[in-house]
């Protein structure tokens, strides 16, 4: 091997962090080779450049601002947008300046406006370059998603919008079918690290099923509405969701309410206490009595247990428990 340690630490931390979403099968491995026809790689591109020009008509109008600072002897410029978020942070693209910018600029200061959108122009070749960069990573983890038939997600707010165009279909007809994708905005979700979120995996397993049999029919049969339709209704979605969140958390509690498992131990112990008071007495008749109220009793103590563990399990089957599930393990880890 030629990776020095430090590389080999680094592979090995990064597998250890892999290692259960692996297992799992959260995150699968593509095929080491991917290869296309002539027609699937002619429409592959056609949805590069479809996917570039919309994100560069979103960067233009996404108000993008201009910094100038010097690196070591040279000058260069740092160009930010709204568009450029990864997982909550922002990032900005740095591209060395020319004598022209630098003579168009004031140094260490921000420009905005159409000061801003003048830099962006004389820098369209680079800039579009970087977002065609990142059209193409969408294009083919959009494939490989549908050839390993997998989920893909994002944590970058340029990669949505790309997959959001994609899921469309209005790129191109002859492209694999993937999964359409909508954002339902969850904090209890959205807050958790990948070691929390396969925590609520294993701990609401059974709630899985109906939590994304509802988001299918919520949320994935949008097929032709609107932005605006699509983002009111995961809200509703979203909305719905907590709501029924708090209701199965007082159904939840009230299933482990004290009294009723007090009553559970008093119907147990009372039945005790007769039975061994009866057998004092040495009494055939008193015996018998006590026999069938001890029957009596702890029939009725199984019987309250029995329909509380019977209830609880309906209710841990419900999609809101994925929710409470999260906000629990979130509240945990703080």
């Amino acid at each position: 091997m030629e990776a020095t340690h430090e590389d080999i630490f680094t592979s090995l931390a990064v597998l250890k962090a892999l290692k259960p979403a692996l297992e799992a099968g959260v995150i699968v491995f593509a095929p080491s080779a991917y290869l296309t026809c002539r027609d699937c790689t002619s429409t592959n591109r056609a949805a590069e450049k479809r996917v570039t020009s919309h994100l560069w008509n979103e960067f233009l109008r996404s108000g993008p601002d201009v910094f100038r600072y010097k690196d070591g002897r040279r000058w260069h410029l740092s160009f930010g947008s709204s568009l450029f978020i990864n997982a909550g942070h922002e990032y900005r693209i740095a591209i060395p300046a020319t004598k022209e910018a630098i003579a168009a600029t004031k140094p260490n200061a921000l420009h905005t406006g159409k000061n801003a959108i003048r830099l962006v122009q004389q820098y369209r070749k680079s800039l579009r370059e970087q977002i065609g960069r990142c059209a193409h990573g969408v294009v083919f983890s959009t494939n490989m998603g549908s050839c390993c038939k997998s989920t893909v997600a994002t944590g970058t707010r340029q990669e949505a919008i790309g997959y959001r165009l994609l899921d469309r279909r209005n790129v191109g007809t002859t492209l694999p079918t993937w999964s359409m994708l909508r954002t339902v905005p969850l904090p209890a979700l959205q807050v958790l690290t990948a070691t929390q979120a396969m925590q609520v995996r294993e701990e609401a397993e059974k709630a899985m099923p109906a939590f994304r049999a509802k988001l299918q029919h919520d949320l994935m049969s949008l097929r032709n509405s609107s932005d605006e339709e699509e983002e009111n209704r995961a809200l509703e979605v979203a909305s719905e969701l907590r709501l029924a969140a708090r209701e199965l958390h007082g159904q939840l509690e009230s299933v482990k309410l004290r009294s009723i498992r007090r009553r559970e131990k008093l119907f147990t112990g009372l039945a005790t206490a007769l039975e061994i008071v009866a057998l004092g007495t040495k009494d055939h008749t008193v015996i018998a009595a006590a026999s069938g109220a001890f029957l009596t009793l702890m029939l009725a103590a199984h019987a309250s247990q029995r329909d509380r563990q019977e209830k609880h399990e309906i209710l841990i089957h419900q999609p809101a428990y994925v929710l409470l599930t999260a906000e629990r393990i979130h509240a945990m880890r703080r």
